[in-house]
């Protein structure tokens, strides 16, 4: 009788239900799963055959259902809007930016823009406002869209239930020690110059205008602010609906579309390895609040490399030297701790058939406007290192 059951089975394909739920937490799962469910949403990938049957299809007689296709459909519905999102990103960050600031202008504030590049000039309040505005919104605005059109609940684009707490503290120190390699290229460039590895160096604007008051405004939003919005956008809906087809798949795409939308080759690295970061601690602890903590972590040892940079003391290059080399070997330590101590557990839901995994990253690549985007973003950096 089992032997007849596992034939049986083995003629069924029902992807909902041979998706690995043991990763996450019970609530979670269920949410997913009726999510999923829900065969009116071109997003949810619930597709089931048997193996046995076949459909009518008009023009092309009776075929099988593929599993191939069923797979291409929905990756492309989803990269679709995420391909749309990214657009939307590039648009506010190069172009409606600088359209706000012509009509800001116009009506009299005092601050005002060069179309052909990304410098800022006004009064010192008025360019910090704009600034933390305008990168707001490139970010804020997509992720709503994200959200809005994927329809998925907040508890599944959400997880907020810290399991392991411990793997917080992992992914924190992993952020850190991968914060000191990516930043070594960028520090010992051109004889150690400070123009090199400046924190404020991404702003175009002269900043040495800036008072306190524009700095602290700055720093809280850069620190905070902008790593749970970046934590949203990247390990929120969109996150949610690509683990339909494996945690890997999810945390490869998300990944390499955080290192593109950088638009810049120095700053690439980081983007790519902090969002697997990030990705990766928000599976293993549970909690979005883990990849939110680590892009602060993150953001805040930039910050303090940048401090410890713009001192002029003659013993400012030991100093940096002596900081980056402490942390990097106190976080390796707790990393390493980490692994001997926390025991071993299955974090990563995984999603097997009989597509290849190489196959299923092109269904996304080739995804309109996904494409587009990704070769606008890639021309964006080579610009940027010829100019």
């Amino acid at each position: 009788m089992s032997d007849l059951n596992e034939i049986i089975y083995s003629e069924i394909v029902d992807v909902v239900e041979e998706f690995d739920y043991d990763t996450q937490c019970e609530q979670y799962n269920r949410f997913f799963k009726n999510w999923r469910k829900n065969k009116q949403n071109p997003f949810a990938f619930n597709f089931e055959m048997n193996k046995k049957e076949s459909v009518y299809i008009e023009g092309r007689g009776f075929k099988v259902p593929s599993v191939a296709d069923a797979e291409s459909d929905v990756i492309g519905s989803i990269m679709n809007v995420f391909g749309i999102a990214m657009l939307m990103w590039i648009f506010i960050d190069n172009i409606l930016g600088k359209v706000i600031i012509e009509i800001l202008d116009k009506l009299g504030v005092n601050i005002h823009c060069n179309f052909l590049s990304t410098d800022l000039y006004g009064g010192e309040k008025e360019r910090v406002i704009a600034i933390v505005g305008i990168s707001i919104m490139k970010v804020i605005i997509p992720a709503i869209y994200l959200i809005a059109k994927l329809k998925i609940p907040k508890p599944v684009r959400f997880m907020n239930v810290m399991n392991h707490p411990e793997e917080l503290i992992r992914s924190i120190a992993m952020a850190l020690a991968v914060g000191t390699v990516t930043s070594l290229p960028k520090i010992y460039t051109d004889k150690g110059s400070q123009q090199i590895y400046s924190y404020f160096m991404k702003l175009d604007t002269d900043i040495s205008t800036w008072g306190q008051a524009e700095f602290l405004i700055y720093i809280i939003y850069d620190t905070i602010v902008i790593s749970i919005l970046l934590g949203i956008f990247y390990n929120g809906a969109v996150f949610a609906a690509l683990r339909q087809f494996g945690d890997g798949f999810a945390i490869g795409v998300t990944a390499f579309v955080a290192g593109i939308l950088s638009q810049d080759i120095a700053e690439m690295p980081a983007a790519i390895f902090i969002t697997i970061i990030a990705s990766c601690g928000m599976l293993r602890s549970g909690s979005i609040y883990t990849a939110f903590f680590v892009r602060i972590a993150y953001k805040l040892y930039v910050f303090a490399i940048a401090i410890i940079e713009a001192n002029d003391s003659s013993t400012t290059y030991l100093d940096k030297n002596f900081f980056m080399l402490a942390v990097f070997v106190i976080s390796g330590l707790v990393v390493g701790l980490s692994q001997i101590l926390i025991p071993k557990r299955t974090f990563y839901a995984d999603y097997v058939s009989e597509v290849p995994h190489n196959k299923r990253v092109r269904f996304a690549i080739r995804a309109y406007p996904f494409p587009a985007v990704a070769l606008v973003c890639i021309l964006a950096m080579i610009l940027k290192q010829v100019f």
